[in-house]
């Protein structure tokens, strides 16, 4: 699926398989297909099937054909899920070794109910300061050089003391005493970061920052919108088995195809006729949706209500 600030969605790949079977692979198939035709990679979400798969299967080719995943995750999934030379995967981005844990956990703690929403949406805003930071763009093959967030000028730590005395706006890290001496994310200017370590968890964007919000809902959303046009009982209705009144896979897929398409000519023929052609008044107006009330900040528990 895409979207155009001009324009509504419309479908762009099909794939017919058993539910939640194979969804990787006909993932990166219809991908594949949609790449071969001229489309540009960009943001990328799905439901919790795809970053539930392998990382070979799904997470390494999407990346390699240069779409950016965002993800939301399963409750066994939160806090740390990865480790390299010392940095830290929390929620699919990488973190110095030293990030308090409160920070670590924060998403844990709020399903556990051991702190409350305004605490959650403090602690995911406080992530930024620990973040290790891109150097460069990620090679040909996905390899990239990152630098910790004191190195970066986000931090600072008594590790490198040329990064100490910048100011309280920024976080003073506490790294604790090892007798294997510091990690090499701590010891170093930069590490190098390859596409296979954390793989199945790694996403483009903080997960739960405002950004993320934007950016995965919208698609999602989007989704979800689509789905439920296709099904609407008064014109395609793909959901009704009786629609397609034939045996076989090749057969429905194809059945489904041509509904799909028309789904799609309903969407464009709607949005043509709001358009302005011609020097012409538009044939119909454009839907104006009411004014919805805030509803506050969104939190993996609810939406965090704004104060009277």
């Amino acid at each position: 699926m895409t979207r155009d600030a001009k324009h509504d969605v419309v479908l762009l790949g099909v794939a017919l398989d058993k539910p939640g079977h194979r969804p990787a692979y006909n993932g990166v198939k219809i991908l594949n297909r949609m790449q071969n035709r001229g489309y540009k990679p960009g943001f990328l979400a799905g439901d919790r099937a795809y970053n539930n798969s392998e990382p070979d299967e799904w997470q390494l080719p999407i990346r390699a054909m240069g779409y950016k995943p965002v993800y939301d995750y399963r409750a066994d999934q939160l806090g740390k899920q990865a480790e390299t030379d010392g940095a830290i995967l929390v929620e699919g981005r990488w973190y110095c070794p030293s990030m308090p844990e409160p920070l670590i956990n924060a998403t844990i703690d709020l399903h556990a109910e051991r702190i409350d929403q305004e605490t959650w949406v403090r602690r995911i805003g406080a992530r930024r300061g620990y973040r290790v930071m891109p150097k460069e763009n990620a090679n040909a093959d996905g390899y990239q050089r990152m630098m910790c967030p004191a190195e970066a000028g986000k931090a600072q730590c008594p590790r490198k003391p040329h990064t100490l005395g910048r100011g309280i706006h920024l976080p003073l890290v506490d790294p604790e005493p090892s007798p294997a001496g510091p990690f090499k994310v701590c010891r170093q200017r930069t590490i190098t970061v390859s596409p296979e370590t954390g793989a199945k968890h790694w996403q483009a964007l903080e997960y739960g920052g405002p950004e993320w919000q934007k950016i995965y809902f919208r698609l999602r959303n989007s989704v979800e919108g689509y789905n439920g046009y296709a099904k609407n009982p008064l014109a395609e209705g793909i959901e009704a088995a009786g629609s397609r009144r034939i045996r076989g896979i090749a057969a429905q897929t194809i059945l489904l195809a041509f509904q799909l398409a028309h789904a799609n000519r309903r969407k464009v023929k709607s949005w043509l006729e709001t358009l302005a052609l011609g020097g012409e008044r538009p044939r119909r107006r454009t839907h104006h949706r009411r004014k919805t009330k805030d509803r506050g900040p969104w939190t993996p528990t609810g939406h965090l209500m704004p104060a009277a």
